[in-house]
């Protein structure tokens, strides 16, 4: 405000401009302010990006109609200045290596010049988003490192599962401490102490100080594993498995060394003879030592656990041969940037793209699910559940991850790679087995460890027992001892969880995927077996066989009607009829009164399945002339005969599948389906009914057609008329009959799955279906319906086995803490008798793989 009261505007406009010019100021001194980076593309910021200099982009190429087309797309992409592109005529992809200047819309323009209409990927946009809000420093450089930071991310939130699982790893003696040298070295210098211990002839004089050295050697040197762990677990106020053998070792190993040093045993000329039972020791007998027991409990621990070991690296060979390593070498064919010769590249497996012709030579493993384009030889895919012998692959045949080729060179063209592969997917299915059966592990250990506080607690109840009533004390520890050296903690933890994951992995090398031990029980429990009819008793490609029409109606025109209607449908039965209208269609029959081409509009499915819409048919006026009309449509799966003629029944009753037709109200004919029936079906049905399991089929067609195809098989039980929502109903009320069900079918009846006690997917897409699936406890992958006696003779021998185990544990544990403190024991037999347990029990559940041979045609050995 001035002097005379009044406002100073052009003070005001001297403030508002020298504020514009600190804005423009603090702009030159900001060269990329936030509001730049706003307003700028995306490809601008990764170009302003440091360390960024090449992208790669994927595009879905559209309109490609030759591979003379793609070679041209491909020279208008490398005609940018930096850029390599690879383009594959089908599946009609472009994969594009450039600098982060250049905009992807570029690329998009040029193509459109030439009538190619494409569009960036799902995974490239989601790639670029990912670019944009990740630090330059975190993203591996190439594909390969990427997969190996994955994995190893796996590995350490794996590892934080375990540890947060309770620390059950820390109860076992660290495997990798427990080696050949270990238990060689021990062995070596414990047979002069043994010898010398029991055998009254060979103790020299000092022969005593001579053991005392070789036994601290093998008591702190070869039995450190034993000892740490025991350690490890103190210090998380817990018990190890080893811990009561560790707490003997030291004790024989220190009491002898007292004896040694204070009592008359370390006296030049000092003998004594083994005292086998502890009521033998007198009040007046001279000093005993031990030396003999710590050194053959040591001995014996690192023999058990070394076998133990062998048979825990065994088992998880199988998930190692389904894992194909990202940074593996393979042989690609390429053409080159400068020429359009092909030229063999080597390159990573995570470099791979779909359409990429990779060469696999003989004896190798083939690295990616596609399809042969060259070359022809025998592929062993069992591992994978593709037959159950090498068959033999051409042009156009399937090939999958993890199978091995076995004769002759193969060009393969890449359909799958890295996680997407059967390979892969079945891997995830059995570490998720595994993992489950890992949690089991941790409680039964944690329960197992509880006895080793409890025998140690008996122990000293024994030794002061003995120790009063005797008299001496040689003899109380003996008992001590002989209880500490003989209970088996470890037989008693791996009693169900060795014999559940070898059961995991007997199942997957016989092509048959089981969760977890939830899954075992109910599974062997099983009272029932029901099969959907389509996808799990018949095979092979559905197909028309006959199409029987009403009187004055044209079969061919009723089955044209059908084919229109259900023309949009993956169904197979949609497909065989849509099949045969063609089929139809092309050889002109039916005349001219049905027409080439039917018009369908508003079609849908109904509630019940049915395929309902409007469609263009020549109808007959007033005139009695024909003319073409919008009528509704239907076709649909009868759940019962009362609604057809008689003719029209017997037609539904002649065989296969009936579907029929009608349109404005009134049925017109009936298109009878088949598939030829699976040829183990029989003998499987027969081996569920001899095994006690009752067996049942449900399906959508009426009775009578349902219960004839049931005696075809000697199928006990039918539901029929029972429409694909209904059908979980069905299954629940079996179950509420009291009976364990266990339902066998496709993706199509995912709920029915989830309804059952156990449901069993039947992988019937030739290894193309996606294995990662929460609505099936088994997966069949084998195809065939051997596999349900199978899954159930697998589930019934590893329940066995596991109760088997637990019985036999227990009663041993209680035997030798009995036996030991009454005195009937030697601790260093109790030590044999601890080891051979642990053996016997681990060498019971690895009968799991090879009972049943005439069921089981690969053995988990074979792995």
């Amino acid at each position: 405000m001035s002097d005379t009261g009044e406002f100073d505007f052009s003070l005001d406009n001297r403030v508002e401009q020298a504020i514009v010019d600190a804005k423009v100021a603090a702009r030159k001194a900001l060269p990329r302010s936030r509001q730049d980076i706003d307003e700028e593309s995306a490809h601008q910021r990764l170009a302003h990006r440091r360390g960024q200099s090449n992208t790669a982009f994927a595009l879905i190429l559209e309109n490609l109609e030759n591979a003379e087309s793609a070679e041209r797309a491909e020279h208008v992409l490398e005609s940018f200045p930096d850029v390599t592109a690879s383009v594959v005529y089908k599946p009609g992809r472009a994969w594009i290596t450039a600098p982060d200047t250049i905009d992807p819309n570029q690329f998009i323009e040029a193509l459109r010049e030439i009538g190619v209409e494409s569009y960036l990927t799902r995974s490239t946009l989601r790639r670029r988003a990912t670019r944009l809000d990740v630090s330059q420093h975190r993203r591996p450089a190439v594909p390969a490192a990427a997969q190996q930071n994955e994995e190893e991310r796996i590995r350490r939130r794996e590892a934080a599962l375990r540890r947060s699982g309770g620390g059950a790893e820390v109860l076992f003696t660290a495997r990798e401490l427990v080696t050949k040298q270990r238990f060689w070295g021990s062995l070596f210098l414990s047979i002069p102490v043994l010898v010398t211990s029991l055998n009254v002839n060979w103790q020299f004089p000092g022969w005593q100080w001579m053991c005392l050295v070789l036994t601290t050697i093998v008591v702190w040197w070869g039995g450190w594993p034993f000892h740490r762990a025991m350690a490890a677990s103190l210090r998380r106020r817990m018990s190890a498995l080893d811990g009561a053998s560790s707490i003997a070792i030291l004790l024989a190993w220190l009491w002898s060394l007292a004896q040694l040093i204070f009592g008359p045993a370390g006296q030049i000329g000092y003998t004594t003879a083994p005292t086998w039972f502890a009521f033998n020791y007198r009040e007046s007998a001279s000093a005993e030592v031990f030396f003999d027991v710590a050194c053959g409990l040591t001995v014996l621990l690192l023999t058990g656990r070394m076998f133990t070991r062998y048979n825990k690296v065994r088992t998880g060979q199988i998930l190692r041969n389904l894992r194909i390593p990202a940074e593996r070498n393979v042989t690609v064919v390429r053409k080159s940037a400068k020429s359009a010769e092909p030229k063999r590249v080597e390159v990573t497996v995570a470099e791979l793209n779909i359409g990429d012709d990779i060469v696999v030579p003989p004896h190798s493993v083939i690295p990616v699910d596609g399809s042969v384009i060259g070359g022809a030889s025998t592929m062993d895919a069992q591992l994978l559940g593709i037959g159950v012998e090498p068959q033999k692959v051409k042009v156009n045949s399937k090939v999958w991850a993890g199978a091995i080729n076995l004769d002759s060179e193969l060009k393969v063209r890449v359909e799958r790679t890295g996680f997407k592969t059967r390979a892969s997917s079945i891997a995830r299915w059995l570490r998720q087995a595994v993992r489950e059966e890992t949690v089991m592990h941790q409680t039964a250990v944690h329960s197992a460890s509880e006895l080793v506080p409890w025998t140690l607690s008996l122990a000293g109840v024994a030794f002061c027992g003995w120790w009063l009533a005797t008299g001496t004390m040689s003899g109380a520890l003996a008992v001590a001892l002989a209880m500490l050296s003989g209970i088996a903690p470890v037989a008693l933890a791996m009693s169900t969880s060795t014999v559940q994951r070898i059961g995991i992995l007997a199942g997957a090398s016989n092509g048959i995927l089981i969760r977890g031990n939830e899954t075992f029980r109910k599974l062997a429990a099983a009272d029932v077996v029901i099969f959907n009819r389509v996808g799990t008793l018949t095979e092979g490609d559905t197909h028309v066989l006959g199409v029987a029409a009403e009187r004055n109606e044209n079969p061919d025109l009723v089955l044209r009607v059908a084919g229109a209607l259900m023309m949009e449908s993956n169904h197979p039965a949609s497909a065989a009829i849509v099949r045969a209208c063609r089929v139809s269609r092309d050889a002109g029959s039916g005349g001219g009164e049905v027409p080439h081409w039917i018009e369908t509009v508003h079609v849908a499915i109904a509630e019940d399945g049915a395929f309902v819409g409007q469609v263009e048919i020549p109808v007959k006026d007033s005139d009695d002339k024909l003319e073409m009309r919008f009528v509704e449509g239907r076709v649909w799966r009868p759940r019962d005969l009362t609604a057809l003629s008689e003719k029209m029944a017997v037609a539904a009753l002649s065989g296969g599948t009936p579907m029929v037709v009608s349109w404005r109200g009134k049925v017109r004919g009936v298109i009878t389906i088949g598939e030829d029936i699976k040829p183990d079906a029989v003998e499987s049905i027969d081996q569920l009914e001899d095994m006690g399991v009752d067996t049942m089929m449900i399906t959508r067609d009426p009775y009578p057609v349902a219960r004839r195809f049931a005696d075809r098989l000697n199928i006990s039980r039918v539901f029929a008329g029972i429409i694909a929502s209904r059908k979980a109903i069905a299954v629940r009320s079996v179950h509420s009959d009291g009976e364990t069900v266990v339902m066998v079918g496709d993706k199509d009846i995912r709920d029915s799955l989830r309804a059952a006690d156990v449901g069993v997917l039947m992988d019937n897409t030739e290894g193309n279906q996606n294995l990662d699936v929460d609505y099936a406890d088994v997966v069949a992958l084998r195809n065939n319906v051997l596999s349900i006696p199978e899954a159930i003779e697998i589930a019934r021998a590893v329940v066995r086995m596991m109760d088997s185990n637990i019985y036999f544990a227990w009663f041993y544990n209680v035997a030798v803490i009995l036996l030991g403190m009454t005195g009937m024991i030697h601790p260093l037999l109790a030590s044999l008798l601890m080891i051979f347990s642990s053996l016997w029990i681990d060498w019971r559940s690895r009968r799991v793989s090879s009972r049943r041979k005439h069921l089981f045609r690969v053995k988990l050995g074979r792995w």
